[in-house]
């Protein structure tokens, strides 16, 4: 005989066997499954994107020279400054 999964849904309240929610509780909860994986997918990419900007920040970092300075007369009317965000700690919540 084999063993179906059965799911439960735990708040402050006490555990709840799903198999026994309403149709609109049943499809409630597939949609927190769906997010929940959602939302571990989008940290996952946070996680690559801060570690990518970190290397490109690295690569600027290295190439940088004296004669690329620019004094604070020749900043007038240059674009928007990048700061260099490279010693920031990657922030993510588990």
């Amino acid at each position: 005989m084999s063993e179906q999964q059965q799911w439960t849904y735990t708040s402050e309240d006490g555990t709840y066997a799903v198999d026994r929610f309403t149709d609109e509780g049943k499809y409630a909860f597939v949609l927190i499954l769906q997010i929940d994986k959602e939302i571990q997918e989008v940290r996952k990419t946070l996680a690559k994107l801060e570690m990518a900007a970190k290397g490109f920040n690295g690569t600027v970092l290295q190439q940088l020279t004296d004669d690329m300075l620019v004094d604070e007369e020749d900043n007038v009317g240059l674009g928007e400054s990048i700061p260099d965000n490279s010693n920031e700690a990657a922030t993510t919540e588990e």
